[in-house]
């Protein structure tokens, strides 16, 4: 009797998910020898950790403060959480609304503080290294998986010469970067779980997919991008269906509308228009489009050359460091012929899947945002701009020398990859020194900026900051023959500033640098040049009556601070030397006055203040307030 068949069951009615490709199974042979997965991320985990340990004895650089011991939400600790999805990341420190939308590195601060019950510069690089060492270990788990055709030494490689590349360093020592680290880490797992899902046809992927590009959009806008990466690298990897393909988007534009909804609600509501000036992106100084095009596009060809030899970095590359140019000048010639042979490339041998088109089409989307041809941001160029956009070229290097060394990079344990593995060790060893070396300049502001002025000897910020770093010394400095280097230093260093851009900023900081330095006179034409052009600039206004009170010229310093305290009386410093000027001039009732309206405002004045009091109420022969504000001087002499 004939044995009944059985009918096969139908396979549910969903999209078939593309089989993964099957690792080949490791054989004997005479190449090197293949670990388990978690074998190279620990080597990955623990060179990432050894090259950086050095940044967690740095202190805070740059704008770091302002997102931590300076912000007064982030000062609130995680009771400031629902205010950081209302407002742009700067709001805490300055009121207005710019254009980045972060509120999970601001949420990030906020539970150090809560946790930490202070701010502390080694705690927030500490975070920092652990939480570039979580994204070294989601990128080589993505990169395993997008390229499982390939012998574990390609997402290897790749991920190892990433950590490692110089240009990083900024993003793993500034703590401020923590932005770009957090971005990369959840693009990371967000694309992960778009490869499950294709590979596997689980919903849960895709949703997770959509969970994890959200929180890659609260770190930076940078992730926005991979809308168009996401299927992008599906099509090169996989040969997956246009349906499937389609699928795994749709998470990522649904998250992409709920992000840019709330952008629109939270920071681009109240019609504050960003306005981008030179001093902080140096294009804004070109007279016509052609010359600014021509001159972000030399940017970009800039970048590429310093992913291939990373020297010489610096932390800024602000007006004038980098000149504007037209397209007659051989800088953009090369930057047209370089990035226009990349693009004919990508496209031409986009149907062929090939790996290098891949890695030019996906480092070309990411520095889209940031290339100041698209929109306008607030820098000319800086080093962390192409963070995420830098693993494109590793991915390309990689495959490039296995195929200039003709080495099988599908084989798990190549035959003859000694040669290209050498290579690979020999570029990550000359990465990580670079790195290691790079890493000692952030240490501090003074460190920072005196390794600056060496890259970027014509930025006027360079000159700027290194000035005023040198002006607080001044001012600070006991030794007679250091202060008065200091002073040289600081009063060239702005002088050169306003050199490349004169700006108010600068004269009024060559002013304080005059002022430490006991030249009232020169200090008095910075704050005269200011004031035509700006009667209310709070700093001018404030040191110009200074030195009118330090020439007895009380008169004079009330004509100057009055007009400015009584359209903003919420400037201690003015209030406290405006009323020093009438004390002075015998008016001790208008002097009173200032003092209690400062004090109302801020009870912790220094001493001063109190000794004027105290000394006020003595001639005025009231006992009881003489004693009580001679307490508080006593008091305000005991603080540390």
């Amino acid at each position: 009797m004939a044995k009944n068949k059985q009918t096969p069951k139908a396979a549910p009615a969903t999209a078939k998910p593309v089989s993964e490709p099957k690792r080949p199974v490791v054989a004997a042979q005479s190449g090197m020898k293949v670990l388990a997965d978690h074998w190279y991320i620990v080597i990955l985990v623990a060179i990432a950790f050894l090259v950086n340990a050095a940044t967690i004895n740095n202190g805070y650089t740059l704008d770091d403060p302002f997102f931590t011991r300076e912000n007064p939400l982030v000062k609130q600790g995680t009771a400031s959480i629902p205010e950081f999805f209302k407002h742009a990341a700067y709001y805490g420190v300055f009121k207005n609304h710019d254009a980045s939308y972060r509120p999970f590195m601001l949420i990030s601060f906020a539970i150090e503080k809560q946790l930490v019950g202070d701010f502390s510069a080694k705690v927030g690089h500490l975070v920092n290294l652990l939480l570039f060492c979580g994204q070294i270990i989601a990128l080589f788990v993505l990169l395993r998986r997008v390229f499982n055709k390939y012998s574990v030494y390609v997402p290897f490689f790749i991920v190892l010469l990433f950590e490692l590349h110089p240009i990083h360093t900024e993003v793993v020592a500034s703590i401020k970067s923590r932005d770009e680290i957090l971005a990369l880490l959840f693009t990371s797992l967000c694309m992960l779980q778009s490869f499950k899902y294709i590979d596997n046809g689980k919903m849960l992927n895709l949703v997770l997919s959509g969970v994890y590009f959200f929180c890659a959009l609260m770190c930076k806008e940078t992730p926005i991008c991979f809308v168009a990466i996401v299927p992008l690298t599906i099509y090169f990897f996989r040969d997956a269906k246009v349906k499937q393909i389609v699928t795994a988007v749709v998470p990522y534009l649904l998250v992409a509308a709920v992000y840019m909804a709330m952008r629109m609600a939270f920071i681009e509501s109240d019609g504050q228009k960003v306005v981008i000036l030179t001093n902080n992106n140096a294009l804004m100084a070109a007279t016509t489009y052609a010359d600014k095009l021509a001159t972000a596009l030399y940017i970009q060809l800039k970048y590429i050359m310093l992913l291939v030899y990373p020297h010489p970095l610096s932390y800024d590359y602000s007006y004038n460091q980098i000149p504007i140019i037209g397209f007659a000048n051989i800088k953009a010639i090369a930057a047209v012929v370089v990035l226009g042979a990349l693009i004919f490339y990508a496209f031409k041998n986009l149907k062929k899947k090939d790996v290098f088109s891949y890695s030019i089409l996906f480092y070309a989307a990411l520095v889209a945002l940031t290339a100041n041809i698209l929109v306008d941001i607030g820098a000319t160029m800086a080093e962390r701009f192409v963070y995420m956009a830098s693993l494109g070229y590793c991915i390309a290097l990689v495959f490039l020398i296995g195929k200039l060394l003709k080495v099988d990079l599908v084989t798990p344990s190549p035959p003859n990859a000694s040669k290209a593995f050498t290579v690979f060790i020999a570029i990550a060893a000359m990465y990580g020194v670079k790195t290691f070396a790079r890493n000692a300049d952030w240490k501090d502001n003074m460190t920072l900026y005196e390794s600056g002025i060496q890259t970027a000897p014509d930025s006027w910020r360079a000159n700027n900051l290194l000035g005023s770093e040198y002006t607080k010394l001044i001012n600070s400095e006991k030794d007679p023959i250091l202060k008065k280097e200091y002073y040289h230093k600081a009063v060239y260093h702005l002088g050169r500033s306003i050199e490349i851009l004169p700006s108010p900023e600068a004269l009024v900081l060559k002013g304080f640098a005059y002022i430490f330095g006991g030249q009232d006179d020169s200090a008095a034409m910075c704050y005269r040049l200011v004031l035509k052009s700006d009667p209310m600039n709070h700093g001018a206004v404030n040191n110009m009556g200074s030195i009118y009170l330090r020439k007895n010229m009380f008169d004079s310093a009330i004509r100057m601070l009055e007009p400015y305290a009584l359209k903003d009386s919420t400037q201690t410093d003015i209030l406290g030397n405006l009323a020093a000027a009438y004390g002075n001039s015998g008016n001790l009732q208008k002097a009173i006055y200032y003092y209690q309206m400062a004090l109302r405002i801020e009870p912790n004045q220094p001493p001063n203040v109190f000794s004027s009091l105290t000394n006020i109420y003595r001639i005025l022969g009231d006992s009881a307030k003489t004693q009580y504000y001679n307490q508080l001087l006593i008091k305000s002499q005991q603080k540390p």
